[in-house]
């Protein structure tokens, strides 16, 4: 991964194999623009990066130095134990003892059904030492909603 938006964004020019007069055209902006961009003495604006997204560049990847649609584990792991947490605690309301398969099983699921809110509220739950059930949980335990 390049260190900096600068060397992202000459990484985005040169993989679509493109000069920087054309992706300055492309970007609304002048060469000496695109230079100073791509030199990370200037950061390009949101009518910028719309723009060369608009022409296939991962603008994702040139903002935070990950490509679109990839995964951060890291994330991912903290999200999953935030369901594990809730559906745990879930399980020990009921007195359930539920063997680690089934169990795993529910905690997949769990996360599937879930929004990236909802994904979230269960982490905050775990951190904060809390008990919620989002709405998509609740529904997988076929608890009452209001």
């Amino acid at each position: 991964m390049s260190e900096n938006i600068g060397d992202r964004i000459l990484e985005e020019r040169k993989r679509l194999k493109m000069n920087q007069t054309d992706f300055a055209a492309i970007g609304g902006v002048v060469l000496n623009t695109q230079f100073t961009y791509e030199k990370n003495t200037r950061i390009p604006d949101a009518t910028y990066l719309a723009s060369i997204a608009a022409a296939g560049v991962d603008v994702n990847y040139i903002l935070t130095g990950m490509r679109s649609g990839e995964c951060n584990p890291r994330r991912v792991a903290e999200e999953v134990a935030g369901v594990l947490y809730v559906v745990e605690s879930i399980l020990r309301g009921e007195g359930s003892d539920v063997p680690p398969k089934p169990k795993a099983e529910m905690v997949f699921t769990a996360y599937l059904e879930s929004t990236p809110e909802e994904r979230r509220l269960m982490l905050q739950a775990l951190e904060q030492g809390v008990f919620m059930i989002p709405l998509s949980v609740a529904k997988l335990f076929q608890f009452k909603t209001k």
